[in-house]
């Protein structure tokens, strides 16, 4: 393996592993990782026709607004150019809405940089792929019947 063919084995590994990371903070509303890995000029293009920043999401996921009980994330793709990453797959979640869970299926794009030595996401696109029909939350005061 040449020094180049190494190096990008190693930035590959390093992609992956914030990839996951990400995803996993994401999901624990791992507020200060999250300040960590997105960059504060951060766009995010979303399946619910919203294009956010950092402190919009931040907010979002502070507030429950944006909370999640499960989320997988599987790069399909991670196309390295220098300081530059792009990173494509498809995730599967289950997003909890205000009255209902929802079972979501989408590809994303995930654009790294690296700055100052630490690579930071710059932007996201998410595209839908399928939402699953939507299963209610228990109600916790109503008295079902059997």
């Amino acid at each position: 393996m040449s020094p180049t063919e190494e190096q990008r084995a190693i930035e590959q590994k390093e992609i992956e592993a914030l990839e996951q990371r990400e995803a996993q903070a994401v999901l624990n509303a791992d507020l200060s990782t999250l300040q960590t890995l997105w960059a504060d000029d951060l766009v995010v293009n979303s399946t619910a026709n919203l294009i956010a920043g950092k402190s919009i999401l931040l907010e979002m996921i502070k507030t429950g607004r944006l909370k999640l009980r499960t989320y997988e994330r599987r790069p399909v793709r991670i196309a390295i150019f220098g300081d530059l990453v792009v990173a494509t797959g498809n995730e599967i979640s289950r997003l909890i809405g205000a009255t209902a869970e929802f079972k979501t299926f989408v590809s994303y794009m995930n654009v790294w940089r690296k700055r100052d030595g630490n690579w930071k996401l710059i932007a996201r696109h998410v595209g839908a792929i399928q939402r699953a029909t939507a299963e209610p939350l228990p109600d916790q005061d109503s008295k079902f019947v059997r």
